[in-house]
């Protein structure tokens, strides 16, 4: 149930952006899928409305974005997950916007707060509850009841936002509620299984490969092994000369599959004495899932984890147009060139994950730290996303890992993301407060990842550094 303070900004914001539908209203967001998705949710509103707007994605909003919007004199402007900094050069809009966004926000905005859709302002943790694509769609709902079905892409949001927090990996606080709406009318189906079955009309070898999250070293894109697997569990693969798909298994079936899965990456690992290993694979393999039912059983829209990967993989291929064509409904043409893409896309970041783990040299792991050395293999468009892989897969999801590339630029850049069930209190800032003239800190936007910046020069030093912190730190916990 909405507080009663969201509840009432919500009406409030309602009525401002109402009261402009026959004017003309911008809308601008984050070029992310969080952002792009929470735009489509309310252009889509915006046009059953029959209302003139624009709607553009961008990466950063500088100050010179700021003032070319406001030369362009718009009757009202939505912000949308773009953790504006300065709400000074925006309030030279003369009110005549609204700002929504999930993420904290670090200065004080009481003074701003009608103009702010923010969960924190009403004690709503808008790291885990709530997206800004969910914040969306609760205006548009309040536009017209009839948007429920735009519940759907919120659910989007909170997934490619990594919220999905919640026990077997549900959703939780509003967005679990608006979870609740979408399945009560039917467009998404919300069950507990194997997280292999929302590839599940695949051959259960191939749903076993294609999965990515969690990343699972030896069963990841090898259908070879993956074969295997199947045959030594003495699962019948066939069915009438033909392979069998996922959806087509027993509950007996899956869990033959899972044990047999479990003893493979206990077998495989290192640290295969590791009981804590066994005990934890069943935890990361059983998700809810949510099944997409408008979709075809045999798109790669079906299932909402895949969908979110799907606008990820356009935004990071510069091919922002093809995802919010995908969010607005286009199919056909469209969602075959978005499928090309997406399998490439996902190709390219398997086999750069494979030869991480294939040249032992790129990878060192100490126990509680692991650092990568992607330099040479890893492209700055999929970069992002490989570190959210890492920080989900089997074997590094208790770890907190620094992952190093050579950008475009000529510097070097850290990714430094703890694993999703890793409980260290490394303390990065204290670095970042020590030596500003060597590391420095970029694009602070991203959810839970760290994204530092080392001159050429400076590259030795700045991995001393980090690794005389990270001694400090495991003297001081010992």
């Amino acid at each position: 149930m909405l507080k009663k303070e969201l509840e009432t900004a919500l009406k409030f914001n309602g009525e401002r952006i109402y009261s402009n539908i026959d004017k003309d209203i911008f809308l601008i967001s984050r070029r992310n899928c969080d952002g792009l998705v929470a735009g489509t949710i309310l252009s889509k509103a915006l046009l059953k409305l029959d209302t003139r707007f624009t709607f553009r994605t961008i990466d950063n909003l500088d100050p010179d974005t700021i003032a070319r919007i406001i030369s362009e004199d718009h009757d009202f402007n939505i912000f949308i997950d773009l953790n504006i900094e300065d709400f000074g050069k925006i309030k030279n809009l003369n009110d005549k916007f609204l700002i929504i966004d999930h993420n904290r926000i670090a200065q004080n905005v009481k003074e701003y707060e009608e103009y702010l859709l923010n969960p924190y302002i009403y004690g709503i943790d808008g790291k885990n509850e709530i997206s800004s694509g969910g914040l969306a769609y609760l205006i548009a709902e309040r536009l017209n009841k009839g948007n429920k079905k735009l519940s759907l892409l919120s659910i989007v949001s909170a997934l490619a936002e990594k919220q999905d927090t919640g026990i077997k990996k549900s959703l939780i606080g509003l967005n679990s509620e608006i979870a609740s709406i979408a399945s009560s009318i039917g467009i998404v189906n919300i069950k507990t299984d194997l997280v292999f079955n929302s590839i599940g009309h695949k051959p259960i070898h191939e749903a076993l490969a294609y999965n990515i999250s969690p990343y699972i070293e030896g069963v990841t894109y090898n259908k070879e092994n993956c074969f295997k697997i199947l045959k030594n569990s003495g699962i019948n693969t066939h069915k009438n000369g033909k392979f069998r798909t996922f959806a087509e298994i027993s509950e007996e079936e899956k869990n033959i599959i899972l044990d047999a899965i479990t003893k493979f990456i206990f077998l495989s690992s290192k640290n295969n004495r590791n009981k804590e290993i066994v005990e934890n694979i069943s935890n990361n393999l059983v998700n809810q899932l949510f099944e997409f039912v408008k979709e075809d059983n045999n798109s790669i829209l079906h299932d909402g984890r895949e969908f979110a990967f799907v606008i990820n993989a356009c935004i990071r291929n510069m091919k922002s147009e093809l995802a919010v064509g995908i969010c607005m409904g286009e199919r056909n043409d469209t969602l075959i060139e978005t499928e090309q893409l997406t399998n490439n896309y996902k190709a390219n970041i398997i086999n750069s994950l494979e030869k991480i783990f294939k040249e032992k040299w790129r990878l060192i792991d100490n126990g509680l730290f692991v650092f990568i050395n992607g330099e040479g293999i890893i492209a700055d468009d999929n970069v992002k996303d490989m570190v959210q892989i890492l920080s989900e897969s089997i074997t590094l999801r208790k770890k907190w890992f620094f992952l190093r590339t050579l950008s475009n630029d000529n510097n070097y850049k850290f990714y430094s993301i703890k694993g999703n069930n890793c409980d260290l209190n490394f303390d990065i800032d204290s670095i970042l407060k020590q030596y500003p003239d060597i590391i420095s800190q970029v694009d602070r936007n991203v959810s839970n990842m760290y994204i530092l910046k080392v001159s050429y020069s400076k590259i030795e030093e700045a991995t001393s550094i980090i690794r005389k912190g990270i001694s400090k730190y495991e003297r001081e916990s010992s």
